[in-house]
């Protein structure tokens, strides 16, 4: 039996920054969904010019990042959040970064605003948390990190549920286990299903 990883997982600072974009590009080079929106030659090199905007301009200054630290500093895994205040006026936003995805992703950037927006009319109209991504270095598989970076935030959702697209079936079976249902699949080649976590702190409940 290999033996655990300890790991702690908290919010990240500036300073992770760096890792936390080395650990989404190992865990997301190979992803089906990110695979089809970046396919083609020099695909990690996108992918990591993905994170690297998207953590500058949206999750670093507006979002929440979560991270997996093992006890020498190195990141082993990261989920990039925002919440639903954060969201509004997300698509005007997306439009102005524009430029700076075309920079980032060349000729690539059709397939991937193709795919942002097939799944954006997926999304439920509730106000929301919403995952963007989570992500684990493959040197840390199998240590429960990804598990451990959804209960973070899922402890911390208060009276709002939360929402995201598994990009995978076996990722989808990980979000299950932490209180997440099936809204519904994505139609494509790839699988991908949204998913929905109630609030911890029932609205409902507080209105009473």
């Amino acid at each position: 039996m290999t033996e655990k990883i300890p790991f702690t997982v908290r919010e990240a600072t500036e300073a992770d920054y760096p890792g936390v974009v080395s650990a989404l590009t190992d865990a997301f080079e190979a992803d089906p969904v990110m695979s089809q929106a970046m396919g083609g030659a020099h695909r990690a090199k996108k992918v990591k010019a993905l994170f690297e905007h998207q953590i500058s301009s949206t999750y670093g200054p507006k979002g929440n990042i979560d991270i997996a630290v093992a006890e020498d500093g190195f990141v082993l895994g990261a989920a990039l959040w925002i919440d639903p205040q954060a969201q509004k006026g997300g698509f005007l936003d997306d439009l102005r970064s524009l430029p700076s995805y075309a920079r980032a992703l060349g000729f690539a950037l059709p397939a991937a605003v193709v795919t942002e927006m097939k799944l954006l009319a997926m999304r439920p109209r509730f106000p929301h948390w919403y995952l963007y991504t989570i992500g684990v270095h493959t040197d840390a598989r199998d240590h429960g990190v990804g598990g451990a970076l959804l209960d973070f935030r899922t402890a911390r959702l208060g009276e709002y549920p939360a929402y995201l697209e598994a990009s995978t079936f076996r990722s989808a079976a990980l979000y299950r286990k932490r209180g997440f249902v099936e809204l519904g699949r994505y139609r494509s080649e790839v699988p991908a299903v949204g998913m929905w976590h109630p609030a911890p702190v029932s609205a409902i409940d507080s209105a009473l």
